[in-house]
C-alpha cells in the first residue's frame, strides 16, 4: 500500500514538473517565435491535455529557427 502511495505522488510530482518546465518556456518565447496558437491557447492545451499537450507544444509550438 505505501509503495503504491509513494509512486503516486512521484509520478504527480513528475508531471507538475513537465507543465512547470513547458508553461516558464513559454512565458519565455516571445510572440514571433510562436505558431499556430497564441501564447494563452498554447498555455491551455499544456495545462488541460496532459501529457499530449506538452509534446504538442515541444514538437509545433516553436518556431524552428529558434535552435540554429
Amino acid at each position: 500500500m505505501m509503495v503504491a502511495v509513494v509512486t503516486v505522488v512521484a509520478l504527480m510530482a513528475l508531471l507538475g514538473w513537465i507543465d512547470a518546465r513547458c508553461l516558464a518556456d513559454l512565458a519565455r518565447t516571445p510572440d514571433a517565435d510562436l505558431r499556430y496558437f497564441t501564447r494563452n491557447t498554447w498555455a491551455l492545451i499544456i495545462v488541460m491535455s496532459f501529457p499530449i499537450g506538452p509534446m504538442l507544444y515541444l514538437l509545433y509550438a516553436r518556431d524552428p529557427r529558434r535552435y540554429s
